[in-house]
């Protein structure tokens, strides 16, 4: 249901919270594979080194986490653990749209990373989608999926049946 969210948010060019959602994914994914269910910016970082840090030249895990933080907890694209001044998601009408992850200096003393928003979030489910082939008979996975928020339209049988929740 996520990574439907997603698509749905990237189709209707809603990017901010396309991008919010998508930096959230590998928290979620470390936290299903986690036996106490559980994330934490060790094990955001270490799925990132596993899944994303091939498809996101120029960034690294620290990069990625300081970018989640910024943006999901605060809501901006600067962070102190950045190495970058300042992160820039271009858009599909942009003229700077290109390459997943570019490093430039505009004219300053400032160092940008830009990343096309709609390749960022596709690159990132992508790998999610990866991650959950590899991850299909994982027990630690199958344990805490049923408490992974998702779309249930029967609610929650017995206490609250018969209505769609998200939950």
């Amino acid at each position: 249901m996520i990574l439907r969210e997603i698509e749905r948010a990237l189709d209707a060019q809603l990017y901010y919270p396309a991008v919010v959602m998508t930096l959230t994914l590998p928290d979620i994914c470390a936290a299903l594979e986690s036996p106490d269910g559980k994330t934490s910016g060790q094990k955001y970082k270490d799925w990132y080194n596993r899944y994303l840090a091939e498809v996101s030249p120029g960034m690294t895990d620290v990069d990625c986490y300081s970018l989640r933080c910024g943006v999901v907890h605060q809501g901006r694209v600067g962070h102190p653990n950045l190495r970058y001044s300042r992160i820039v998601f271009s858009l599909p009408q942009s003229a700077f749209r290109g390459s997943l992850v570019s490093g430039f200096n505009a004219g300053s003393d400032e160092v940008f990373l830009m990343l096309d928003a709609e390749q960022f979030c596709h690159a990132v489910m992508n790998q999610v989608r990866i991650w959950m082939e590899e991850k299909e008979t994982d027990a630690t996975v199958k344990m805490n999926l049923p408490r992974l928020v998702q779309f249930r339209p029967n609610g929650l049988p017995p206490n609250i049946a018969g209505v769609p929740l998200i939950a």
